[in-house]
């Protein structure tokens, strides 16, 4: 079992600290389904919904820049430079986040 582990971390703010990531998990959406995380996520991991936004409360500088397909998303909805799509990035170690289910503010 030890084979699918990558020795990375993520952490689900508040409730799941140090959730470890799977070799096979190519996004934090797949850490979240994986590990029983509730998570909006209506298109499938697509891109294409928008529900699946996340706060990076730590190690956003680690993420890499916005895709097409989610920079497309954060200018048609003003997400602010924290706010990213679970489906559409890696599960990079020591990132945390917290996952805004409502998006009524």
């Amino acid at each position: 079992m030890n084979a699918t582990k990558s020795g990375k971390y993520i952490n689900f703010l508040p409730e799941h600290p140090h959730v470890i990531v799977s070799q096979k998990d190519h996004s934090i959406l797949d850490v979240a389904l994986r590990e029983g995380i509730e998570i909006n996520h209506t298109c499938g991991g697509n891109g294409t919904c928008g529900t699946c936004l996340v706060h990076v409360v730590e190690g956003l500088e680690k993420l890499g820049p916005r895709n097409e397909i989610e920079e497309e998303m954060a200018q048609d909805r003003g997400f602010k430079a924290h706010e990213r799509l679970a489906c559409q990035n890696e599960p990079v170690d020591g990132l945390s986040v917290e996952i805004k289910n409502d998006l009524t503010e």
